[in-house]
């Protein structure tokens, strides 16, 4: 019973013990306003960081990077910060000032991410939301 309960333990860490999800690479990202029907493309880079807290199974990690986009009135360049904790992913870019919140998850195997966005009202982004995607290349 102790052999067959060391080799379930040794394969589920073979598996994925200590392994951390990693954001980090390059990434097509795809906005589809709701708001105003337009759909946004660009590209970005994110660096994964330092762990920030691990509460339980969860470990929350800080991710930092850069979008760009290609169809943006707003910007072409947006600062990205943001946190991952397990499948959950948090990201703020910064378009001109103005901050554009993007929730949602990650696959499994951290290739694609998806969910919503929003930014406040007023401003060059107006109240904007949506659905977003993004695909690691």
């Amino acid at each position: 019973m102790i052999k067959v309960a060391g080799v379930l333990l040794l394969c589920g860490c073979l598996a994925g013990c200590g392994s951390a999800p990693n954001l980090t690479g390059n990434w097509h990202f795809t906005l589809k306003s709701v708001a105003n029907g337009n759909t946004y493309t660009g590209t970005g880079s994110i660096s994964q960081g330092a762990l920030v807290s691990s509460q339980g199974s969860g470990q929350e990690r800080v991710v930092t990077g850069t979008m760009n986009f290609a169809n943006n009135p707003c910007a072409t360049v947006a600062p990205l910060s943001g946190t991952i904790n397990g499948s959950n992913v948090i990201l703020t870019a910064t378009e001109s000032g103005e901050l554009v919140s993007l929730t949602g998850s990650v696959n499994a195997e951290f290739t694609a991410m998806s969910g919503d966005y929003a930014t406040p009202a007023g401003g060059c982004t107006v109240g904007d939301f949506g659905s977003w995607s993004a695909s690691k290349s």
